[in-house]
């Protein structure tokens, strides 16, 4: 066999494997697998462990007010790292009143959930 026979029949065993990987430009999630993607929100909720209605309500006005550019994401992600990154079982109060004190600097006022008995 010459070369040319080779590399033709090497393209046509290894066609169907290759395809996805030819096409240089970045891949797009399918529609499907774009709505499974959590938002940050969700994310917090469930990183935090997130369980009294007051925390789930704080959690969505984090993530309204990234989503509006009051605050920036970043500072949330790395409030976020940090406050699961320490080792307690129930890492929310430690990230709450971080991101308190950090969006007061920014001049955003995240309202205080009510006292809990």
């Amino acid at each position: 066999m010459d070369r040319r026979c080779v590399s033709i029949a090497l393209v046509l065993m290894l066609g169907p494997w290759a395809a996805p990987y030819s096409t240089g430009g970045a891949a797009e999630p399918p529609p499907a697998a774009r709505s499974s993607i959590p938002t940050l929100a969700d994310r917090l909720k469930t990183g935090l462990r997130v369980q009294a209605p007051a925390d789930v309500a704080f959690c969505d006005a984090v993530a309204t007010h990234v989503r509006t550019g009051r605050l920036p994401g970043p500072l949330v992600d790395s409030t976020f790292f940090w406050a699961t990154q320490r080792g307690k079982k129930y890492p929310f109060p430690a990230f709450a009143h971080v991101m308190r004190i950090k969006a007061a600097k920014l001049g955003v006022s995240l309202d205080q959930p009510a006292a809990r008995p």
